[in-house]
């Protein structure tokens, strides 16, 4: 996955944008957050036929 990997070249309290064309991204984002160590999802945006995610990474 394209997130796991930019991520993890982030430093801790970077924040990740995440620009997605699929709906199913809102809850596939939330999930794979929820159930990683080191990461928080921040918010979700929807707009127009976007889907924007904020993750931030907090540990290293």
């Amino acid at each position: 996955m394209k997130t796991k990997q930019a991520i993890d070249d982030l430093e801790a309290g970077d924040v990740l944008e995440v620009v997605a064309t699929d709906s199913g991204s809102m809850s596939d984002i939330q999930g794979w957050a929820e159930g990683t160590d080191g990461v928080t999802l921040l918010e979700q945006v929807t707009d127009a036929d976007q889907y924007i995610h904020y993750v931030e990474k907090t540990a290293e």
